[in-house]
């Protein structure tokens, strides 16, 4: 089949139905467009705006684009009113002449009678995010997509980190490794958190090909008994010769090869060697001393030959050994390797099944799954039906942003609008396909475009100005292939009519295009890439300095204004060369600002609040503060830090101070702790004096937010840090978490390439362009991404074989996105555009100068991408073919060597007193909220704080007793997941069928698996044990739990109190008069409801009693539970009111239930057992059981308190 030409896109006239392919290069309306094609739909083809379905790839261009398409429809309707100026828009004026054609058949009225009811309904529009399309169509059609009716939405990377843990557990820790495989692994690296992120990736690309090496499935059994000989007879053999060994070799420099064996590398040799010779094995020797070009061989008898004719070094026996343990340490490791590779296989294989049942057991749902499940019912052939009933929902669909699909997604349309003649439009520009990290695939792009039944361009620059775009033009239409890959040629684009603000800079003569060459150094060679990068970065600061400054003065305008600091924006790759360009705009006085789509989790201000938290949770941990303490947010240098070693009184205050923040945490919440510590140790003014202080403060402020929100949903405050901890390790990171930008002053724009996408700046500046450094072109961590002749993706492991050409082709593909990411840097600018070009060199080559992608534009076409990556072309080429394409636009771009005068310091700028503005009032909480003992004590705000559970304890002072039996349930893990297992066990278990305990203890465990801990395969007899140590205690009253019959016992009973207005005072004011302890309460009044759920209520002697289960580790012995203990941990955490207000619910649960309640005889106490200090042999003084707190207030107290749930607010 022939391809489809491409034609210029009539948004008003094109037809309304197939696979349509719009191709809409940078600036040329897209938005316009798709708007046009929406409200065409909605009107010539009588959809609702329901029906039309719009997807695209950001919750930010979701946004952007409903608040565009309604703008559009507002404007229609003020048309069909009449009013002027919506008739003289273009955009209405073309839609409304279109559908005002006799065929079709639309009179005015039905066309304002629909847009009115589009407007009123606008809220069900169907545009979407990708992910939130497939949320929506397995849930409108959950019988036709067969997926269950209720799943959580939620992160599911706990959930992959505990499948990879546990295979690790399964076959690296606890397997039977053959020998070395294991030691192979560590000197790899390979850990379990390097493995999920093996298993991420595969998850986000569950349809590419893994291709494995052909060995894998052949016996082959490692053996290292060759290499240990080796090693061993090595390494004792330098040990004892050393001194002898290099004497020889010294004596024998002049006759060995001169550039290999010079006395520096013979030296770097030794200390290879004496590493070795330390390593406890050969395989956890530094591998990169011993294979390839490492420095060891050089002590070798192969590498030792001396020049023709003359006598080589008097022989040793080490260097046969040394040769000898070379070879067999290359041939071991190639046989572990393929051992490894199994094992990453069945990794591969195995974990992607078990996180799925693990989903499924759990009803989770992760983003990503939405997608996956979506296209295995689509065209899995489970359900036939869904295809069907998506496209009767949504009978058109407009897919924006295309470029960036991947085959899954594509898949999903293809599957719905791939048969008939239902419109569907795919826009987008593969010019701009630069998220490949994000698994974008452009392959699938081309293959779509194969599918289209037409093609459309949009022809028109509504960007840039004229001359601009002419220069534009010239360079990426000079070279024939100027995007190295097939079907991805320029076409020229038009000048539009949209008008651009007239700008004039009259303080120098420029062209719109800049290309400024970098210059030769003092002896005629390229400039070293450091100083090529240090020129460009001054050269670009003094151009700004200057233009700012004329703008100041008049006489550098942008619609008749000065132009402003704010109209400049200067592109970059990497915060690294962010940052260079900020200090050098900052030498002369120039503030900017940076946009980037890093995470904030990314950045050093991570990092150290990482380091906070630990030092905050841990305060007696001398290595955990001092790590806090040099952090730049303290501000504490070495001397400080190493002088308080000898200054107790310092420390110590500074270990009191860490200990009122975590006070503070675990009372108040980590954000109070955060804003407490932010302003008692001065941490604003000590980052605002930096150079870059408002960046630092705007990214604390925002990873503040981001534990705040991560706190309702955490378990405790070591799980937050546990949270924190995972973020920063974790790729990429979502919108929420992009680091956001630090002032709103009017100020030069830093911006990485990435975020500049769909953006525009009156003047841009690109001073690092001419890099040619390639990255890591799909070969970063384990195995290779690449694709085949027929553009499927492909990962291959090892030496795995793959198609001739994959691997070249995978570094064309690489460098080709490269040239897409200059596309969309050089297509940024209105007005002006100035970039630094030429060769420079790295250790004196200039082959990395010579592979910059940028030269490619103005290479001469000869050359195939393939071979001209190779980086052949010389200097003086690179200059040539410049010159040559400068001097054929000489009216549009102007070719000079990169300026090197100082730039002149900017004056500072006096402020306006007019621009001083209210600081935002605070926000104001909801009137009415749900909360929870946890909410009034913590101040955790939000519903599912409702539930209470232990907080995690701080790790026990004193170590396990030697005594303690392996399997005594103080060895179980402690913390937050701990606590909810024994919660979960104490929950299901059956009390009178100890037959059954296995079960309930084994599913406690695979609800809330604790962390990898040594004795992991003790904890089912571990907690059976417990079971049946509390179930057997006589506890206070008599009462022994394992006696009670299921009808006397009511397991995790959910309650609910009304509070109109539940006052913290008047809580406390109880309290205080009934001579109790008042907790620190972390609210005012609580307008709503109080919800809590009781662990269990059981009836004893006629009344009813509570009780909850405290899972808090106290110590190792039976006094560790005694009275005293036991009272001072529930005064540490207020549990005296969760009792009490437990207390309450039950009498009024009672008293609504219960015929004839009498509280007198019919309510009962609170018991709070600490489990793992129950157990019938461990009795108190008194005799009564140990781990047990025991409370029965007065029911005058509890009808008190009672009343504050009835009380009104006075108003």
């Amino acid at each position: 089949m022939s391809p489809l030409v491409a034609r210029p896109l009539d948004v008003f006239a094109c037809p309304l139905d197939g696979i349509a392919l719009v191709e809409a290069s940078a600036g040329t309306g897209k938005t316009w467009n798709l708007c046009g094609l929406f409200l065409r739909l909605l009107l010539e083809r009588r959809l609702e705006v329901q029906q039309v379905l719009v997807v695209t790839f950001t919750n930010a261009a979701t946004a952007e684009l409903r608040e565009r398409i309604r703008a559009r429809l507002v404007d229609v309707q003020a048309a069909l009113d009449g009013r002027p100026a919506a008739l003289a828009d273009p955009f209405v004026a073309g839609l409304l002449a279109a559908l005002r054609r006799p065929d079709i058949g639309l009179d005015d009225a039905e066309m304002r009678a629909r847009v009115d009811r589009a407007l009123q309904t606008f809220d069900e529009a169907g545009i979407f995010t990708i992910h939130g399309f497939c949320q929506r169509a397995l849930a409108d059609a959950p019988f036709a997509s067969a997926m269950p009716l209720r799943q959580e939405l939620g992160d599911d990377a706990a959930l992959v980190r505990e499948v990879v843990f546990d295979f690790w557990r399964r076959h690296v820790a606890g397997g039977t490794l053959p020998a070395g495989v294991a030691e192979l692994l560590l000197s790899r690296g390979d850990t379990p958190e390097a493995w999920v992120e093996l298993v991420r990736r595969r998850s986000a690309k569950p349809l590419a090909r893994l291709v494995w090496p052909a060995v894998l499935d052949e016996p082959v059994a490692a053996d290292t008994t060759a290499l240990d000989l080796a090693f061993d007879d090595a390494r004792q053999l330098w040990s004892a010769e050393r001194e002898t060994v290099l004497a020889a070799v010294h004596e024998a420099l002049p006759r060995l090869n001169a550039n290999r064996y010079k006395t520096d590398s013979v030296a770097t040799a030794a200390r290879c060697w004496d590493e070795i010779a330390a390593a406890p094995s050969a395989l956890l020797a530094p591998s990169d001393k011993l294979l390839d070009k490492g420095k060891a061989a050089l002590l070798g008898a192969a590498k030792l030959q001396p020049k023709k004719g003359l006598a080589p070094p008097a022989p040793h026996a080490f260097f046969e050994a040394a040769d000898a343990l070379l070879e067999a340490l290359a041939a071991a490791r190639a046989a572990l390797e393929v051992e490894r590779l199994r094992l990453v296989r069945r990794l591969l294989e195995d974990a992607p099944e078990r996180l799925r049942a693990l989903k499924r057991e759990r009803r989770v749902l992760a983003f990503d799954d939405m997608l996956q499940n979506l296209h295995e019912r689509l065209t899995g052939g489970a359900c036939p039906q869904l295809a069907a009933a998506l496209k009767a929902r949504f009978p058109a669909a407009l897919i924006d942003e295309f470029q960036d699909t991947d085959p899954l997604q594509w898949a999903i349309f293809e599957a719905v609008y791939g048969a008939g003649d239902a419109p569907l439009f795919l826009i987008g520009d593969p010019k701009q396909a630069i998220y490949s990290f994000r698994n974008a695939d452009l392959n699938t792009y081309l293959a779509a475009r194969r599918s289209a039944t037409a093609s459309w361009t949009l022809a028109q620059n509504q960007r840039s100005s004229e001359p601009l775009l002419a220069a534009l033009n010239g360079l990426f239409g000079h070279q024939p292939r100027a995007f190295m890959q097939d079907g991805l040629d320029y076409q020229p684009v038009d000048y539009g009519a949209k008008p651009r603000a007239a700008f004039a800079d009259r303080g120098a003569e420029r062209a719109a295009l800049e290309l400024w060459s970098l210059p030769r150094d003092d002896e005629g060679q390229p400039l070293a890439k450091s100083n090529a990068m240090a020129g460009a970065a001054a050269a670009c600061a003094a151009e700004i300095a200057r233009l700012v400054d004329a703008g100041r003065r008049g006489e550098a305008t942008l619609a008749g204004r000065g132009l402003a600091a704010g109209d400049i924006a200067v592109l970059v790759r990497s915060h690294r060369q962010g940052a260079r360009m900020r200090q050098a705009l900052a030498a002369l006085g120039v503030a900017s600002v940076e946009l980037s789509q890093a995470s904030v989790f990314a950045s050093r201000d991570a990092e150290d609040l990482e380091r906070l938290l630990g030092a905050v949770l841990e305060p007696a941990n001398a290595a955990r503060l001092r790590a806090a303490l040099a952090t730049e947010a303290m501000g504490f240098d070495a001397a400080r830090i190493a002088a308080l070693a000898d200054d107790e009184a310092a420390l110590a205050e500074l270990v009191q101070r860490f200990a009122a923040y975590r006070e503070t945490w675990f009372t108040r919440g980590v954000a109070v702790m955060l804003r407490r510590w932010m302003q008692d140790e001065g941490v604003a003014a000590r980052l605002l004096s930096r150079a870059d202080g408002e960046r630092r403060m705007t990214n604390w402020l925002h990873l503040a937010e981001c534990l705040q929100r991560a706190a309702e949903t955490t378990t405790s405050p070591e799980a937050l840090q546990r949270w924190l901890h995972d973020e920063r390790r974790a790729p990429g990171g979502d919108e929420e978490a992009q680091l956001r930008l630090e002032s709103d002053r009017n100020l030069v724009q830093i911006v990485t390439i990435h975020k500049s996408k769909g953006l525009e700046y009156p003047v841009v500046f690109c001073p690092f362009v001419f890099d040619g450094h390639a990255g890591g072109g799909g070969t970063d961590g384990e195995g290779r991404e690449l694709h085949d002749a027929a553009g499927q993706q492909l990962w291959a492991f090892g030496d795995a074989e793959v198609e001739p050409g994959s691997e070249e082709r995978a570094k064309v593909e690489h460098a080709a996105e490269t040239l897409r990411l200059l596309y969309v840097a050089l297509t940024r600018a209105v007005h002006r555009l100035v970039l630094v070009v030429g060769p420079y060199g790295v250790r004196k080559s200039a082959a990395e100068s010579a592979r910059a992608l940028l030269n490619w534009f103005v290479a001469d076409g000869q050359d195939a991408p393939a071979d001209w990556l190779k980086g052949k072309r010389t200097p003086e080429e690179v200059d040539a073919a410049w010159l040559t394409f400068a001097a054929a636009h000489p009216h549009t771009v102007a070719l000079r060597t990169l300026p090197d005068a100082p730039g002149t310091p900017l004056a500072a700028e006096a402020a306006d007193p007019e621009a001083i503005v209210a600081l935002p009032a605070p926000a104001v909480p909801p009137a009415w909220w749900i909360g929870s003992y946890s909410s009034l004590t913590q101040g955790l705000r939000h519903e599912g704080a409702a539930q209470d559970r232990d907080e995690a304890q701080r790790p026990a002072r004193r170590a396990a007793p030697a005594a303690l039996a392996a399997d005594d349930v103080l060895r179980f893990p402690r913390g937050a997941v701990a606590g909810e297992c024994l919660h979960t066990l104490f929950e299901h278990a059956d009390f009178a069928d100890a037959a059954r305990w296995p079960e309930a203890a084994a599913r406690a465990l695979a609800a809330h698996p604790p962390e990898a801990e040594a004795d992991a395969g003790r904890r089912v007899p571990m907690l059976e044990s417990l079971l049946g140590d509390v179930l057997a205690t006589r506890l206070p009253g008599g009462v022994v739990l394992g006696d009670l019959p299921p009808g006397k016992r009511l397991a995790e009973l959910e309650f609910t109190l009304p509070a109109p207005a539940l006052a913290a005072d008047a809580l406390a004011a109880v309290l205080r008069e009934a001579g109790l302890p008042v907790p620190a309460l972390a609210f005012g009044t609580l307008r709503g409801y109080l919800r809590g759920f009781i662990d269990l209520i059981f009836e004893h002697r006629g009344r009813c009693h509570v009780l909850d289960w405290k899972s808090n580790h106290l110590g190792w012995t039976a006094a560790d539970y005694g009275p005293e203990p036991v009272t001072r941990e529930v005064a540490a955490h207020g549990y005296q009111l969760q009792a009490l207000l437990y207390l309450v619910a039950l009498h009024r649960w009672q008293r609504a239930r219960r015929a004839g309640y009498d509280p007198e005889r019919h309510l009962g106490g609170a018991m709070l057992l600490f489990v793992r200090g129950v157990r019938p042999g461990w009795r108190n003084a008194d005799g009564s059981a140990a781990g047990v707190w025991a409370y029965r207030p007065s029911v005058a107290l509890i009808e008190r308190l009672s009343a504050l749930f009835d009380a009104v607010e006075n108003t």
